[in-house]
């Protein structure tokens, strides 16, 4: 919680030089550089927003929250974005068709599906392009035997990549807080992306699944409730 709120001053820094410099230089800057400039105000926007949802959910198991229909649609455009310059770097593709609209906080379901995808573009392997496919389906769960809710209509969400995968033996741990697969040294990261994914999604009444293949690649499977109870 602290953390986040001291993240907003650098941030903001950014946000206001860049504008100052697209002001005062508008008349003397070519056209390339409005475009850069309008791309860094428009990412600083998107850390506050991320900054926002850190906070919230730092206190998510002390406020009442209102969810509220979200178009998954919606939510890849942003992470497309968002993760813009890494999708030129590994030459992705990343595919989906029309995805429905589930009932939730915008900005932790931005951050779950963010991290899946930033997640494959990552531990993508160097010798192809990276192709991330998004399916979408719908299922009745009849009951949920672990907490006697009643049965509800969920949406089913699977993010397949073409990734360096890893050992299915190894699933048990992935979603653990601080747990990495792979050498730090190698691949950047904290190790809470998928830690963070699991909260948001259980916090949703919702499941996270993974399956993958050495080599190969790997599935993550998201189930959330279309509708909140």
């Amino acid at each position: 919680h602290v953390a986040s709120h001291d993240l907003k001053e650098p941030v903001r820094k950014i946000k206001m030089f860049s504008s100052r410099l697209e002001e005062e230089f508008k008349n003397e800057l070519p056209e390339k550089a409005k475009v850069y400039i309008t791309k860094m105000l428009n990412a600083a926007d998107r850390i506050f927003s991320m900054i926002d949802g850190v906070l919230l959910y730092s206190s998510l198991g002390s406020l009442e929250i209102q969810y509220e229909r979200v178009d998954l649609n919606l939510i890849f455009q942003n992470i497309q974005t968002d993760l813009e310059i890494l999708i030129q770097q590994k030459q992705a593709t990343i595919i989906y068709d029309t995805l429905p609209v589930v009932e939730g906080l915008p900005i932790l379901l931005h951050q779950l599906f963010y991290n899946l995808i930033n997640n494959s573009l990552k531990f993508s392997k160097n010798e192809v392009n990276t192709q991330i496919q998004i399916t979408s389906e719908l299922l009745f769960v009849p009951n949920i035997q672990t907490n006697n809710l009643p049965g509800r209509d969920y949406v089913r969400l699977r993010i397949t990549d073409n990734g360096i995968g890893f050992d299915q033996s190894q699933v048990s741990t992935i979603f653990k807080t601080f747990s990495r697969l792979n050498s730090k040294d190698k691949y950047e990261g904290t190790g809470l992306g998928l830690a963070l994914c699991k909260k948001i999604t259980e916090r949703h009444d919702g499941f996270i699944e993974a399956e993958g293949i050495e080599g190969k690649g790997s599935i993550f499977t998201v189930t959330l409730p279309v509708k909140a109870l």
